[in-house]
């Protein structure tokens, strides 16, 4: 086991190039390896059989397997990936030529067709060229090879030993392949979804206080009273204004200014846990909604929030500012409507603003 963990920190080490060249790298070195596992396996079994010539040229086929998987730890990734496809097309080509179809060193030429898509450094019309000049060699091989002489003749022990040692790597190779492709593809459909989460957040969500923002509150607001009116269900909604706020920030500063609406912001989220939601309405306005609660029920958890934003001085640089809210709460009709519910708790807002302040009225 540990000598397996060294090969595999080995094979996946990261290459000069950098982070971003790893995959490609690993991808080509894996192939590498077996393609040169089967070109001296194959190899042995021709030098037993006395198919000298054959059995040379494979070795030197299983030499430029070498120096393409050698190239990835010598910061030329992208060299030894054109390097790899020139040997995956060349060799099967001479060897097939040579031995015959019945070899099935042709079908390298398959392999090449799936690793010259996974290279990102070429287009779709480069791609799709190669594509075409592989199909091509294919065809002919096809074709010549029925006019060629088969060189090999095994005894019975050896061919099977020669096709399922084909057989084995050639399944290998697809394995690594699929497995690169799929992880690629997994890997782009994870960031995808990663940046689309991140985006619908931002979208969602303000940027200052981490609340809803209006859009989004709007979207639940019209979500909710839907199930309000199929289940009747009720719930409540209520306005908060910071009051003074403007003389918050032209006493403290800007910056003091955003931070009482994070730290207000805080105390609004733990506040709402469990029995409804608050969002950013605008500046230092917030709305929030109850779900399953009546106005009084809304009201008596808002004084508690109210009394506590009250009674903690909130601390920033050298400064202890003290801030209040003033709320609105109203029930939810269906009659009226979303938006006359919250403009009568916006009434209300206002009603407590006229009356000193710092105080929730329903």
């Amino acid at each position: 086991m540990k000598l397996w963990r060294k090969f595999n920190s080995f094979l996946n080490m990261t290459p000069r190039e950098g982070a971003e060249m790893r995959d490609l790298a690993v991808f080509i070195r894996s192939l590498s390896l077996l393609f040169l596992g089967y070109f001296v396996l194959t190899s042995i079994a021709l030098f037993a059989t006395t198919y000298y010539a054959i059995a040379v040229i494979e070795c030197l086929c299983a030499g430029l397997f070498v120096i393409s998987f050698v190239l990835t730890y010598r910061g030329k990734t992208d060299f030894a990936m054109g390097f790899f496809g020139s040997v995956i097309v060349t060799a099967p080509t001479v060897l097939t030529l040579v031995v015959g179809w019945k070899s099935n060193f042709q079908w390298c030429l398959i392999v090449e067709v799936l690793v010259l898509y996974f290279n990102l450094n070429y287009d779709k019309e480069m791609k799709r060229k190669l594509f075409w000049v592989i199909s091509i060699d294919f065809a002919l091989l096809a074709l010549l090879s029925q006019f060629l002489p088969h060189a090999l003749d095994f005894n019975k022990f050896w061919g099977v030993f020669f096709h399922l040692t084909t057989a084995v790597s050639y399944a290998g190779i697809i394995h690594i392949i699929a497995f690169f492709y799929s992880n690629k593809f997994n890997t782009a459909e994870e960031n995808l979804r990663d940046v689309n989460l991140q985006l619908r957040r931002m979208a969602s969500t303000d940027a200052l206080t981490g609340l809803r923002n209006r859009r989004d509150m709007n979207e639940y607001l019209n979500m909710i009273s839907y199930s309000y009116e199929r289940n009747n269900i009720p719930f409540t909604i209520a306005i908060a204004d910071i009051d003074f706020f403007k003389h918050i920030n032209d006493t403290y500063g800007h910056e003091a200014g955003d931070y009482i609406l994070k730290e207000v912001s805080a105390i609004f989220t733990s506040t709402m846990e469990g029995i409804g939601t608050v969002a950013r309405w605008g500046g230092e306005e917030f709305l929030f909604v109850f779900e399953n609660a009546s106005g009084a029920q809304a009201k008596a958890i808002l004084e508690g929030m109210r009394n506590t934003i009250d009674k903690t001085v909130f601390r920033h640089k050298n400064d202890q500012i003290h801030v209040t809210l003033t709320l609105g709460v109203e029930d939810y009709s269906q009659i009226i409507g979303v938006e006359a519910v919250i403009s009568k708790a916006d009434s209300k807002l206002y009603q407590g603003k006229q009356n000193g302040r710092n105080c929730v009225v329903y």
